[in-house]
């Protein structure tokens, strides 16, 4: 190869080997980007918290229950306490608990399918007459108001209105009935009707109201809904709170209460209950954030193995110019050498 051939195909090789480590540096970069998407990936990993399924025990408590009478009655809370009466007895504790009460109270029915009919007056009567269903319909303005005897309609009658306009303030009833005790406007009765239902209930209702669940609007659409309303005594569950003595065991349960203004002492029973529905909650929303957490881990994984298969496509290349640049580099040294004695023959023409 002469010197012109060789100079030429040494400025090829070294051109070429400069790109093959330009390449190469720009996979090195890339590779490193790479292990750093990988790192922040881990590191998603890791900061993840697992998520932990809940456990009964966690909504689980001590249940008090005691006898009263016939009645056993619940404890909803203890709080400590530090009270002394005027008697000079001192109280330990704060004791909540439910008490079965009968209540007198003003009742709505809802009556879906009142079937509410006007009978027109026969020959000789002077009105008609409501009619719901078999039951036959009357004004209240009609029962004898002087009767003050203690079987008299009308006392039977005032006390259950009078609790029904305290319970349902904003009725047409209430209102009628609040203007006639109020006012003595007599007239008011005239818009109050009243039956007995199949169940004994006395039930009152309004004849005229701005409401769509009256007598004549009912009348008029058979699909409108009838509100009637009566008095009776509901046992509710009502929430007492009173100063107590409360004794515990040894291990801390506690074990009878005595309370405030009663020398009665109740035993205590103790039994464990579980808030399922509390836990089932719970149990909802570890399975929510259990597939949460699954998810995320599959695609961290799927980006993973992806920058894994690049990685490994780049780490083959990176061999392959390896390789190039050895071979570029043995090429290139001995096309040196035959550059040098090219140098050297032409030194040794001239010299001699």
């Amino acid at each position: 190869m002469g010197m012109a051939a060789s100079q030429a195909r040494w400025i090829s090789l070294a051109a070429r080997k400069t790109n093959v480590e330009y390449e190469g540096q720009q996979i090195n970069q890339a590779r490193m980007a790479l292990s750093n998407q990988s790192s922040e990936l881990w590191n998603q990993l890791y900061s993840m918290e697992v998520p932990t399924a809940p456990s009964t025990t966690d909504y689980t408590k001590t249940q008090y229950t005691f006898d009263s009478g016939d009645i056993s009655q619940t404890i909803s809370n203890i709080q400590d306490a530090d009270y002394t009466d005027s008697d000079g007895i001192h109280y330990n504790s704060y004791v909540t608990y439910y008490s079965k009460v009968s209540e007198y109270t003003g009742i709505r029915n809802t009556n879906s399918n009142p079937q509410v009919q006007y009978i027109q007056p026969s020959e000789g009567e002077h009105e008609g007459y409501y009619m719901i269903g078999t039951k036959k319909v009357s004004c209240l303005n009609t029962v004898d108001r002087t009767d003050t005897s203690s079987t008299a309609a009308w006392g039977t009658y005032s006390a259950q209105l009078d609790q029904i306009a305290n319970d349902w303030p904003d009725t047409q009833l209430a209102k009628d009935w609040s203007s006639f005790k109020n006012d003595g406007t007599t007239s008011a009765l005239d818009n109050i009707y009243f039956w007995t239902d199949s169940s004994g209930k006395v039930n009152f209702a309004s004849k005229t109201a701005t409401t769509a669940d009256s007598l004549d609007a009912c009348l008029q659409d058979k699909t409108a809904a009838l509100h009637s309303y009566y008095a009776d005594y509901q046992t509710t569950n009502k929430e007492v709170s009173k100063y107590a003595i409360v004794d515990y065991d040894a291990s801390g349960r506690a074990t009878s209460v005595q309370f405030e203004g009663s020398s009665v002492v109740h035993d205590l029973k103790a039994t464990s209950v579980t808030d399922d529905n509390a836990y089932n909650d719970a149990m909802n929303q570890y399975n929510y954030e259990q597939q949460v957490y699954e998810k995320k881990v599959q695609d961290i994984n799927a980006k993973t193995e992806q920058i894994q298969t690049e990685d490994r496509t780049l780490e083959l290349r990176l061999k392959a110019l390896d390789t190039e640049q050895n071979a570029l580099q043995t090429e290139m040294d001995a096309v040196h050498k035959i550059i040098s004695k090219n140098i050297e023959s032409t030194f040794k023409t001239f010299e001699s």
